[in-house]
């Protein structure tokens, strides 16, 4: 087999994988009536359903560099598979809050670990293409999630149990480990000369930049994704038009994955996520004053916005060394800070909503953190990037 056609294989085997990064979100908001009136939540713990796993993934990534140098890339892809596997099935069983809560955690353990592995086997693989394979990644992820929304109430409607839908996602994340573990038995470990590296990225005010501003990115999908089924349920829609707008905001966001970074050639990012910072902030304000005018156009808005911020900041991290190990530690700790800080914000926007009773207050502390974020946008020069992460990356490759 040509190195072309094995490349070929590995994208369609990170597709397979990132689909899987998503349902076990989403799936969750087209239900959460039915969910909640089983199960006796209250909206602040139903909303532990978002932020567990968004807070998982931000642990994991954290500990990317320990799994790094314990588990084999593979070893770690196939049991995290296998993890998200495990957590959809647990949903098979009587909706109890304790069981759903566990199945979010052990499902957001998996995930976080897949996402702290595989931008640097990106850069790694695919350095040329670095870029666009990672706008293919996130795309990947983003229609993951516009599946667990647009199919779980189709599911619900055809099976004997409601809550049985949620079980079938566990199926994708099977198919996606058959496809892994033959094709990544070619997979080149890389070298842990990096671990040596005394690379002390927590002491370094870009790393924690980089981890908020990735965190409030991302705060505005987990919240989107937790509550906006139910807003517009709250406003009258049923649950499988609620689950479609979310469907459609996740179709934005695929689409906002894979153009915005194609746009991506020169090293300066700035105009691109200025650019996914306006639309998310009209999408938001869409919701405020005019949330039944045009949902599509507000859910499409806020898609695109977000589907092009998310790989932009992964390849804006990854920008600051050429060495994939290097750029990689950076990547691990951009998204830990940051999944943690977005896990809190489906949480918060739960107390917002039980609180004010609507969800006007949390959308409107979505627009605020877009527009700081627009003007935090502005403080990345690539002539300014910090001289410590070259001059690691020079260490690095000294033999």
């Amino acid at each position: 087999m040509s190195q072309k056609q094995k490349q070929s294989l590995m994208l369609l085997v990170l597709v397979l994988t990132g689909l899987n990064m998503r349902p076990l979100l989403t799936s969750v908001g087209p239900l959460l009536p039915q969910l909640r009136l089983a199960s006796g939540m209250s909206f602040t713990v139903a909303a532990l359903l978002t932020a567990l796993p968004v807070i998982a993934m931000g642990v994991l990534a954290l500990a990317g560099g320990w799994i790094d140098r314990h588990i084999r890339e593979r070893n770690s892809v196939a049991l995290s598979l296998l993890m998200i596997a495990i957590g959809a099935l647990l949903r098979e069983t009587a909706p109890h809050s304790g069981i759903l809560l566990c199945s979010a955690l052990l499902g957001g353990i998996g995930i976080g670990i897949v996402q702290a592995i595989m931008p640097t086997v990106i850069k790694r693989l695919f350095h040329q293409r670095m870029p666009q394979v990672m706008g293919l990644w996130s795309a990947a992820l983003m229609g993951g999630g516009g599946l667990g929304a647009a199919i779980t109430p189709w599911l619900t409607q055809h099976s004997s149990v409601w809550y049985h839908a949620l079980a079938w996602w566990a199926l994708p994340a099977l198919i996606a480990l058959i496809g892994w573990w033959p094709q990544s038995k070619t997979l080149a470990q890389p070298a842990h000369a990096a671990a040596s590296v005394p690379l002390r990225v927590h002491i370094t005010p870009r790393a924690w930049t980089l981890g908020l501003y990735f965190g409030l990115i991302n705060g505005g999908y987990a919240s989107l994704i937790a509550w906006l089924p139910p807003y517009y349920i709250q406003l009258g829609a049923s649950a499988q038009a609620s689950g479609t707008l979310l469907a459609l905001m996740t179709v934005g966001q695929t689409a906002g994955a894979l153009l915005l970074p194609i746009f991506a050639r020169r090293q300066d990012r700035r105009r691109l996520l200025f650019f996914a910072l306006a639309l998310q902030l009209a999408g938001f304000c869409g919701f405020i004053m005019l949330p039944l005018s045009q949902p599509v156009l507000w859910a499409l808005l806020c898609g695109v916005g977000l589907g092009g911020a998310f790989p932009l900041c992964l390849v804006l991290a990854l920008d600051h060394s050429p060495h994939p190990a290097i750029a990689g530690r950076l990547v691990a700790f951009m998204q830990g800070i940051g999944f943690i800080v977005a896990g809190l914000s489906p949480f918060l926007s739960g107390v917002l909503r039980s609180l004010s009773g609507d969800f006007l207050l949390d959308w409107a502390l979505h627009a605020l953190c877009v527009v700081g974020l627009m003007l935090l946008t502005l403080r990345f020069i690539p002539a300014r990037y910090p001289h410590e992460w070259r001059t690691l990356s020079t260490t690095f490759q000294k033999p």
